[in-house]
């Protein structure tokens, strides 16, 4: 049975000190996790980073958990607010350049950070085990819909909501592992193409090229076990 998940923040900072002192705090965290994982970060060690002590610390964040919990809030609050953004001009776009453009997008935010993407990464399992809802996955794929549902009846899928369960699922599947295994792709307009013209075929593929007039059918076509009656099987 899932823990209670432990609250983000124990107070919202309401001056400008106070939200200079939690990002200070939030980014001394990010340098610990990177430094020395998840398991040997104490609030004590952050505080300590962060240059404040550990009831200032306590003051904003009840725990080391509520401290993963607002770093994994902040930094995907502004990857998603970025990846909105480059939505507005690709509206009108041809579904291939607009799926070139985000992907390209996906992989200019993991290489911004590409550590502490690695890091939060890692991390969502224990999120899930805290029992936190993945808000910012779940508003993703709204936006990926809202995006895709104008051109619904131009797509192969009929299930909308499963189309972009997969599509998200699996650009970022790609996008992750390019950036551990083969960073090399990371940098290459190639990989973006290849990724591009996955998601694009998925979605609407291309119809096979029309048979010339005369033309034999293949091998194993309908037209071939029409005409003999049946369909060798070898």
């Amino acid at each position: 049975m899932p823990r209670r998940p432990p609250p983000s923040r124990r107070r919202a900072p309401r001056q400008e000190r106070a939200q200079a002192t939690c990002d200070a705090i939030l980014t001394a965290t990010a340098r610990v996790l990177l430094r020395d994982g998840y398991e040997a970060a104490s609030t004590n060690r952050i505080a300590q980073e962060a240059g404040v002590s550990v009831g200032s610390l306590y003051q904003y964040f009840p725990s080391k958990e509520g401290l993963v919990t607002a770093l994994m809030e902040q930094h995907r609050a502004r990857t998603l607010a970025d990846f909105e953004a480059g939505l507005v001009p690709l509206a009108g776009q041809p579904l291939p350049v607009a799926m070139r453009a985000l992907i390209r997008q996906v992989l200019a935010v993991k290489r911004e950070n590409p550590r502490l993407n690695q890091v939060l990464h890692e991390l969502m399992p224990r999120m899930r085990q805290w029992g936190l809802s993945d808000v910012y996955s779940q508003r993703l794929h709204r936006l990926v819909r809202a995006f895709l549902a104008p051109r619904f009846e131009d797509l192969r899928p009929r299930n909308l909501d499963m189309a972009v369960f997969i599509l998200v699922n699996a650009v970022e599947a790609l996008c992750h592992t390019a950036l551990t295994e083969r960073p090399d792709y990371v940098e290459d307009d190639a990989f973006v193409d290849e990724i591009a013209a996955l998601a694009t075929g998925y979605l609407r593929p291309e119809p096979p090229p029309a048979r010339p007039r005369g033309a034999p059918p293949r091998r194993g076509s309908a037209a071939d076990a029409d005409s003999s009656g049946a369909t060798c099987v070898r």
